[in-house]
């Protein structure tokens, strides 16, 4: 399972790194999301488990695209593992002193929320 969850935690982070690059390439910031959003439709149950697993990390990266990246997705695909490290990151947010933090935190904030239900 860890070699398995390892595999697919390098694939993701490449999926994501080309999606930006033809993004980027395409002047479309909507590109790589789409392209993530496929690549999550397209796992099976298991694979789900341990895509959910990888997305809840990208959520606690210092990296803010990263981090978007993964709130998105776990606010559309209700990825409610990712509460507790969504709880963790609004901490973290609360205490930050960068600009985007207020906004982030808002965000993180209400999907938190929608996750509880």
């Amino acid at each position: 399972m860890t070699m398995m969850l390892e595999q697919l935690r390098e694939q993701m982070a490449s999926y994501r790194r080309s999606a930006n690059e033809q993004a980027s390439a395409l002047k479309d910031a909507r590109h790589a999301l789409e392209r993530l959003r496929a690549l999550y439709l397209r796992c099976d149950a298991d694979e789900r488990a341990l895509a959910d697993e990888v997305i809840t990390e990208w959520a606690s990266s210092d990296d803010e695209n990263l981090r978007f990246d993964a709130l998105t997705l776990i606010d559309e695909f209700r990825i409610t593992r990712a509460a507790g490290a969504l709880s963790t990151l609004a901490a973290r947010l609360a205490g930050s002193a960068a600009p985007g933090a207020p906004f982030e935190l808002r965000k993180v904030q209400r999907i938190v929320e929608t996750l509880r239900g």
